[in-house]
């Protein structure tokens, strides 16, 4: 509560306790969202869960994820890096149905921002087995490399996984 205090209105003067005061206010409070868990496992993290992970191809990640051809839903996952391509995040986005994913923009880069990634990796598969990327695969990425750009994030890849195989968008000149 305020400390009452005059206010001169006119030729009357009120204090703060006579003002009609609002029922209610909002107070925007910012809380952050991305925060490091720490827990007890009794078993090893696979190797690519290691901090000391480096990313240096597009088989590094494939290796890492080519189990997700078993899935029978598409599944949207980004890689965040640190500036020497070490593993900071792996994020899964979205998983869609049999032949699509939606994966809004906001949604990449609310973590990438929060994990301070300087890189970024796409990973989706098809669960046809067909890894050849859609037209709608080429557009979201060109629109996810726009935005990473705004925002001084590099995007270094985008795999499209399929049954024994994968494209990357960085070894066919696509990025």
């Amino acid at each position: 509560k305020l400390p009452p205090f005059p206010i001169s209105k006119g030729d009357k003067t009120m204090t703060t306790d006579n003002i009609n005061k609002p029922k209610s206010f909002r107070l925007k409070v910012l809380t952050p969202t991305y925060t490091t868990l720490s827990v007890e496992i009794n078993e090893d993290f696979p190797e690519y869960l290691t901090k000391s992970r480096r990313i240096t191809g597009s088989n590094d990640v494939y290796q890492m994820f080519k189990h997700l051809v078993d899935s029978p839903r598409e599944e949207f996952w980004v890689l965040h890096l640190s500036s020497k391509n070490r593993l900071i995040c792996a994020d899964k986005v979205s998983q869609g149905s049999l032949n699509s994913a939606i994966v809004h923009p906001c949604s990449v880069f609310s973590s990438a921002i929060l994990s301070a990634a300087a890189g970024l990796i796409f990973i989706h598969q098809h669960p046809s087995g067909d890894p050849e990327p859609s037209r709608e695969d080429k557009d979201l990425t060109a629109q996810l490399q726009e935005g990473a750009k705004l925002l001084g994030i590099r995007v270094l890849d985008s795999l499209v996984i399929g049954e024994d195989r994968y494209i990357s968008f960085a070894d066919r000149g696509l990025l």
